[in-house]
């Protein structure tokens, strides 16, 4: 167990295949994962996520590093809690960037545990790269779903307020998707591997499909925007372009930049655990080669969530007339259109609004929690 005297501990872990840890004293010139860990429970609000099992890839890896601490006894004792701290997202940045969270000051990253630098141990497995992969999916899937779950409530929210006959449900195909990328994050965890009971094969395949219906609707979407005359166009004219695209409907709209939204994050977090997986198979290898593989891909999902917001944006700020038909309108129907019209920028405001990020990807690091419980299980942790 850890001493009273001594309630702080932790290593640095280089992000390359290199066994052992940082020596005693050795600048740290290259990317490393700082893991601290201090015998203080956390609290039950900051739950995140399923139990991780006590022999779990990922209990079996924050064991390791525990061993390799002399007189630190048993592997996991209950009531400990974990930091696994990041220097970057490694390739992640552009999914991160669509979320709420900033990263952590250094010094939060570290908080109150020391970090003592140990002398290499060659014959010590090397767990800084695979530790490391497996922290930056937990760090990624909770702001994106954190996010996302926001993202979807304000939309949600802001349909049921101002355009209720416009329904938000979800495709069967989104709904379970989401459940895949929930189950592939807690294989990663449990097994190290993503295995084909998961079908996350059947999502990606999905997922392709309606990404692929997204970027249509988008161009569609931005066709008709850029046709408008910015000097006023009739609201209902406005509603009844958009409702075309893809045959839709106005009443249809909402829902499909509801969709697009979820579709677009989904595949982004998809491209992250498929690369996470492939890469755990060759441990060998440095987590910094993970940004050739994932950054584009992603680059080009978090591209389409900007145009999303863009166009909400740009119609948010279109000025809406009434149309004037021949002999005149009385002036009740004149006020009801206008009040229709009130409530459409007020719908585009509010969606474009939900899609802006609450903060953005800083200097910093991006590090998550982990608490051991006493069976030996694991819990993830919110952050603070």
């Amino acid at each position: 167990m850890l001493r009273q005297t001594d309630p702080a501990r932790g290593v640095v872990l280089p992000l390359d295949a290199r066994t052992g840890e940082l020596p005693v004293g050795a600048p740290v010139r290259v990317p490393a994962l700082a893991v601290g860990w201090r015998p203080e429970p956390a609290a039950t609000g900051r739950l995140w996520g399923d139990v991780v099992a006590a022999g779990s890839e990922l209990a079996r890896l924050l064991g390791r590093v525990v061993h390799r601490r002399p007189g630190d006894g048993t592997v996991l004792d209950g009531g400990l809690t974990f930091r696994l701290a990041l220097p970057e997202g490694f390739g992640a940045e552009p999914l991160l960037a669509l979320t709420d969270r900033t990263p952590a000051p250094v010094d939060r990253a570290i908080g109150p545990v020391r970090l003592p630098l140990a002398s290499p141990q060659p014959t010590a497995p090397a767990t800084g790269a695979s530790l490391g992969l497996l922290a930056l999916t937990l760090v990624v899937e909770i702001a994106a779903t954190d996010v996302q779950n926001r993202v979807l409530h304000d939309v949600t929210t802001a349909v049921a307020e101002l355009a209720p006959q416009c329904p938000t449900s979800l495709d069967a195909r989104v709904r379970a998707a989401e459940e895949t990328l929930r189950g592939a994050q807690t294989a990663l965890l449990d097994r190290g591997t993503i295995g084909e009971d998961v079908a996350l094969g059947t999502a990606a395949a999905n997922l392709s499909v309606l990404r692929h219906q997204t970027v249509a609707l988008l161009a569609g979407w931005e066709r008709v925007v850029d046709g408008l005359d910015r000097s006023g166009t009739p609201g209902s004219v406005v509603r009844e372009s958009l409702g075309e695209v893809g045959r839709l409907g106005w009443a249809g709209f909402p829902g499909a930049v509801h969709g697009a939204y979820q579709a677009l994050v989904l595949d982004a977090r998809r491209l992250l655990l498929t690369a996470a997986e492939q890469h755990l198979r060759t441990p060998e290898r440095s987590l910094t080669s993970m940004r050739p593989l994932v950054e584009p891909d992603l680059a080009a999902r978090a591209a389409d969530v900007a145009r999303l917001r863009r166009l909400l944006s740009r119609l948010s700020v279109t000025p809406l007339s009434v149309r004037k038909r021949s002999g005149g309108m009385l002036p009740n129907l004149i006020a009801d259109a206008a009040l229709e019209n009130s409530r459409t920028q007020a719908l585009f405001t509010r969606m474009a609004n939900a899609l802006t990020p609450r903060a953005g990807v800083g200097s910093g690091v991006h590090d998550v929690e982990v608490e051991s419980r006493a069976t030996g299980d694991l819990q993830i942790l919110r952050p603070l």
